[in-house]
């Protein structure tokens, strides 16, 4: 856990989350949302849903972007599964950083060290139970 404390706007958080309430994901983008949020939330201090709701957020935004759902991710080998995560948590960053209130630097910093933590973790899940398709 960081002890920097992240100034965010909690109104833009509160936004998102509300927003996030009214959606409902596929069983597909669920199991992702959970595991990237479950591994971000070990570094930033946020709620449970505001990490849902920017996760969902970013997966949405890659959905866009690729042009593909989320369940074809599953069907990457595991390089390019872990390419396609790793643009998500990218993605993420982006958002969270726009949720911020100035001074935004070292908030900005602790939030990248926080991404590359969340990604670590999440690669050592990888490895430790053999998604290695």
């Amino acid at each position: 856990m960081l002890s920097y404390n992240i100034n965010f706007n909690l109104e833009a958080l509160k936004d998102t989350e509300e927003v996030y309430e009214k959606v409902k994901p596929t069983i597909e983008e669920t199991k992702i949302i959970n595991e990237i949020s479950r591994f971000l939330s070990q570094n930033i201090m946020l709620s449970n849903s505001i990490t849902k709701a920017i996760t969902w957020n970013a997966i949405r935004e890659w959905q866009i972007r690729n042009n593909k759902t989320i369940a074809y991710v599953r069907e990457l080998p595991i390089g390019k599964r872990l390419n396609a995560i790793k643009e998500m948590f990218s993605i993420e960053n982006k958002i969270l950083k726009t949720m911020l209130n100035h001074p935004k630097d070292k908030s900005e910093i602790i939030i990248d060290i926080a991404f590359e933590k969340a990604f670590k973790l999440f690669l050592n899940y990888i490895y430790k139970n053999n998604y290695d398709r």
